[in-house]
């Protein structure tokens, strides 16, 4: 086995420590804090409330830490937590973060899990220095790599119609693999949620026709922010989608490959008749953009190109921007507020690149 981004053949030293690796006092303090309690119980569920997502970035954030300090300093790690987060000892694991060649963002975040961790620990004590230490980072911060050109909506949707315009009419697997990257394409510059939900898209649940339309909405359950998500497809679409769910997705759930699983409903299925991944899902679209435009666009990219191309299209809306891009808001009393704005938002966002791409 090759081992990927976390496996076998990452150096020790750039690894994560595993929870089930941990010390037992650090295990237990997270495992309470992600454990759901009652009104009585106030040494639970401290991180029940956050995604899934969120509290594992944490924990291997920290799991870093006592990697660095199972090497460099094996002692520290018969101290109590909440001592072994010395402001030394941060020191030393910021400069070995460094001089293994870690950008300033990811020393950044690794501070960031840290402090979370340490809070944890002794609520009561002044963490303070770790932000101070952060900040000291942020100041000097350059990005990894130059940051790509932000490509405008109606040149990714472009993009998606003409993937679909050279496929129709031909039906080989490689025509529907093809139909289907254009679809996603063009469904995810008019609608650019989180990868993982568009992965996730399953018909008559999370993409539904109802009073002759199509919606894509998201639970609270399903969405970062745990709010709910509701927007159309664009008209313009439709006919496309209706073709890929009349022809080339039965075509592809018909195949059978290694990787062969159930399909269920889901949107989205891979030329071995299974469930695309996230993964998959990401090198079809950085793959099709890379060759049109030069340097791929990721599929959060596109969220980018939502954002500046209501900037520059439609000023007037640009504040729709957050609620079009499902971020989260604090003030909680005007949800409802903002939910039909998200809609008004998500409407003019459509109307520009219809324009735009000569469809009204």
């Amino acid at each position: 086995m090759s081992g990927g981004r976390y496996g076998p053949n990452k150096t020790p030293e750039r690894r994560c420590m595993p929870l089930a690796l941990w010390p037992e006092a650090d295990r237990t303090v997270w495992q309470n804090a992600l454990t759901p309690g009652t009104i009585l119980d106030d040494h639970l569920g401290a991180l029940a409330h956050l995604s899934v997502a969120s509290n594992y970035k944490v924990e291997r954030g920290y799991g870093r830490f006592l990697t660095y300090c199972k090497i460099h300093e094996p002692d520290c790690l018969q101290a109590a937590p909440a001592e072994r987060i010395s402001p030394q000892r941060v020191r030393s694991y910021i400069n070995h973060l460094t001089d293994i060649g870690n950008s300033t963002q990811t020393i950044m975040a690794r501070l960031q899990d840290l402090g979370s961790m340490a809070s944890l620990f002794a609520p009561e004590r002044d963490w303070s220095f770790i932000n101070r230490l952060a900040s000291r980072i942020r100041a000097r911060h350059k990005p990894a790599r130059e940051k790509s050109r932000i490509l405008m909506t109606d040149e990714l949707a472009q993009l998606g119609y003409d993937l679909m315009h050279a496929a129709q009419g031909n039906d080989s697997i490689s025509d529907a693999v093809q139909y289907r990257d254009g679809l996603m394409i063009a469904l995810l510059a008019y609608v650019p949620i989180r990868r993982k939900n568009f992965t996730a898209l399953e018909i008559g649940s999370s993409i539904v026709r109802r009073q002759g339309q199509w919606f894509i909405q998201l639970t609270p359950e399903q969405t970062k922010t745990h709010a709910w998500f509701e927007t159309t497809l664009p008209p313009a679409l439709e006919p496309y989608l209706q073709r890929y769910l009349d022809f080339y997705r039965p075509m592809l759930v018909a195949c059978t490959g290694r990787w062969q699983k159930p399909t269920g409903d889901f949107l989205w299925i891979s030329k071995h008749g299974s469930p695309m991944t996230q993964d998959g899902l990401y090198s079809r679209i950085c793959r099709h953009t890379g060759e049109r435009f030069g340097e791929h666009c990721s599929p959060h990219m596109f969220r980018d190109a939502a954002a500046s191309t209501l900037a520059t299209e439609a000023p007037e809306y640009v504040r729709l921007a957050a609620p079009l891009l499902g971020h989260r808001s604090f003030q909680t009393t005007e949800k409802y507020y903002r939910q039909a704005k998200a809609q008004e938002g998500h409407d003019r966002f459509t109307q520009a690149i219809t324009a735009l791409r000569g469809e009204g």
